[in-house]
C-alpha cells in the first residue's frame, strides 16, 4: 500500500490546493447569518459532487483493461499526458482571465450569499466543486493510480479515503477550526482570506504549471 499511497499523495495534495474553494468557504464563515451551519452545508455539497465524480471516474476506469503495477502502460501514459495538457490549458486561462473566481469573492459573492437560505448553500458547495477544474483534473489520474494497483481492495479503499479527505481539506479545515475554536479562529480566517484573495491567481498558476509538468513527465515515463 505504501507504493500506491506515494503515487496518489502528490496528486491529492495538488487537488487540495484550491484557492477558489477555500475563498468560498471563508466568505461563508465570515458572514453574519448562521456562518457555521452554512459552512458545513457547503462542505456537504462539495463532498457530494466529489463522491459522484469518484463513482463516475472509477466506473469508467474499471471498464478499461487493467494495467499491472510497475509495468509501462499506454493507457496510463495517455491519461497522464492528457491531464498534464489540461493543467497547462488551465494555467494559461488563469493568466489571461480577469478577475479570478477567488478575486471576485469579496466584492460580489458575499453580498449574494448573505440573504440566501441555508439549504441553498448545498448548491453553492456543489457548484464550487464543479467549477474547480484543476481539482477535478488532478483527481482523475489519482483514481487511475488506485484502479490500476494490484494491492488488495481494503488497501485501495484506504488510499481512496485519504485521496477523498485530502481533496476536501479546503472546505473542511476552515469550518473545522471554527467548530473547535469558535471566535478564536477569526484572526486566522481573516488573515487567510486576505492572503488567498490577493494571491489566488499566483497560487493557481503555480500549481497548474507544476502539475502539468509533473503529469506529462510521468506520462512519458509510462510509455511502453
Amino acid at each position: 500500500m505504501a507504493g500506491l499511497l506515494a503515487s496518489v499523495l502528490p496528486l491529492a495534495i495538488g487537488a487540495a490546493i484550491s484557492p477558489t474553494l477555500l475563498a468560498l468557504q471563508l466568505v461563508v464563515l465570515t458572514g453574519a447569518t448562521k456562518p457555521l451551519a452554512r459552512a458545513w452545508v457547503v462542505a456537504v455539497g462539495s463532498a457530494l459532487v466529489l463522491a459522484t465524480y469518484s463513482v463516475l471516474g472509477l466506473t469508467v476506469l474499471q471498464h478499461l483493461h487493467p494495467a499491472k503495477l510497475g509495468h509501462h502502460s499506454m493507457r496510463g501514459a495517455i491519461i497522464m499526458i492528457v491531464a498534464g495538457g489540461l493543467m497547462m490549458v488551465l494555467a494559461v486561462r488563469s493568466l489571461l482571465r480577469r478577475p479570478t473566481p477567488a478575486e471576485q469573492q469579496k466584492s460580489r459573492t458575499a453580498s449574494r450569499l448573505e440573504t440566501a437560505p441555508t439549504f441553498w448553500f448545498l448548491g453553492v458547495g456543489a457548484v464550487g466543486m464543479v467549477v474547480n477544474f484543476s481539482t477535478l483534473v488532478l483527481f482523475l489520474p489519482a483514481l487511475h493510480e488506485i484502479t490500476r494497483s494490484t494491492v488488495g481492495l481494503l488497501d485501495r479503499s484506504v488510499v481512496f479515503g485519504f485521496l477523498y479527505i485530502i481533496t476536501l481539506l479546503p472546505v473542511l479545515i476552515p469550518v473545522g477550526l471554527v467548530t473547535i475554536l469558535g471566535d478564536r479562529a477569526d484572526p486566522v480566517l481573516d488573515a487567510t482570506h486576505t492572503f488567498v484573495t490577493r494571491h489566488a491567481r499566483h497560487i493557481g498558476v503555480v500549481i497548474e504549471v507544476v502539475f502539468a509538468v509533473y503529469l506529462v513527465w510521468k506520462g512519458f515515463g509510462e510509455l511502453p
